[in-house]
């Protein structure tokens, strides 16, 4: 079997039904793998200790969030690449190749990422330029439930070639963003980044990442001639991750967006009004715990928002030092 110059971080809530496949592809690759575990109650430490005792165990007495089991995981490594695969990602050991060669081989990128690809064979569109207040304003308010094509016909330059870079596979070509369900990162590039960025508990990690590659000179590049199968949302549930994803933005734009920060708050907590109010409408017609987990997770989110401090939420969040290495 041909060494792959990688390590796999793999970071697990609750995915004991997704992660056996994900590592044994990853254990297929020859890779070495550590999986950081965040206080998972459904017996997933239990059944990776069990039936992969080749895989470097770390379990979180509490959650500590995406960004921070990640550098968790980076302590220590020695290889010359860290791919970051989700435990309901599935990595065939070709792909962990292609992306390994891609970063050997290209000295200009820093990030790479595959093709994405549902159980249904369906295509993710998983390259994206950066965001930019129209595009959360789209997002908040209706064009994400549109078709790819529709969307596609209302977007800008940089958001058509990021459809087509997926939709339409070809040569490789650089992104301005991809997502971080599985990627490959230089290693060096990622520890002179001081690791992920522990602001965000999850969501925006891969996007502030390949942002700050960029503004070092790495480019990212979105690789379709390999791929990877990707499930997708299989550990939690949207009244659990909403208020993360909404905090995170507010997070990105405070950082790198300052100037449209408040435009975007201000989308955010007119959303979580929206969303408040079609969540009890809701609970009216069916009423049950679905709804009310629905009206909790809006009206978290416009108390994130109206608590929101654009000089705060702009500061950077150094890697922890309190994060040991996997055993």
């Amino acid at each position: 079997m041909t060494t792959v110059d990688a390590t796999a971080i793999v970071v697990t809530h609750n995915s004991v039904s997704q992660v056996q496949d994900c590592l044994s592809a990853l254990l297929s690759a020859g890779l070495p793998v550590r999986l950081i575990d965040n206080a998972s109650t459904d017996g997933t430490p239990a059944l990776v200790g069990a039936r992969f005792p080749a895989v470097d165990l770390l379990v979180n007495d509490e959650n500590v969030g995406f960004a921070r089991a990640v550098n968790q995981g980076l302590a220590g490594v020695r290889t010359g690449s860290v791919l970051l695969v989700n435990p309901d990602c599935v990595l065939p050991p070709a792909t962990a190749r292609g992306l390994v060669e891609a970063l050997r081989d290209r000295p200009e990128v820093g990030v790479v990422a595959p093709r994405l690809i549902a159980r249904d064979g369906r295509v993710a569109v998983s390259a994206h330029p950066f965001e930019s207040l129209t595009s959360v304003l789209g997002c908040q308010f209706g064009a994400a439930l549109l078709p790819v094509p529709v969307r596609k016909l209302f977007s800008g330059r940089s958001r058509r070639r990021a459809y087509d870079a997926c939709l339409r596979p070809g040569e490789p070509r650089t992104v301005d963003w991809v997502s971080g369900a599985c990627l490959a990162v230089r290693t060096d590039l990622l520890l002179d980044l001081g690791g992920l960025d522990e602001g965000y508990f999850m969501y925006y990690e891969d996007e502030e990442l390949c942002l700050r590659a960029w503004r070092r000179n790495a480019a990212v590049l979105y690789l379709p001639t390999v791929s990877a199968t990707h499930v997708g949302g299989a550990s939690s549930s949207p009244g659990q991750t909403w208020p993360h994803l909404y905090a995170s933005r507010l997070r990105f734009f405070a950082r790198h967006r300052p100037s449209t920060f408040g435009p975007v708050r201000l989308a955010v907590l007119l959303r979580a009004l929206l969303g408040t109010a079609l969540a009890l409408a809701r609970g009216l017609l069916r009423p049950g715990p679905a709804a009310r987990r629905r009206v909790r997770a809006w009206r978290e989110i416009y108390r994130i928002a109206a608590a929101a401090d654009r000089t705060t939420l702009s500061q950077p969040v150094p890697m922890t030092s309190r994060s040991p290495s996997c055993t």
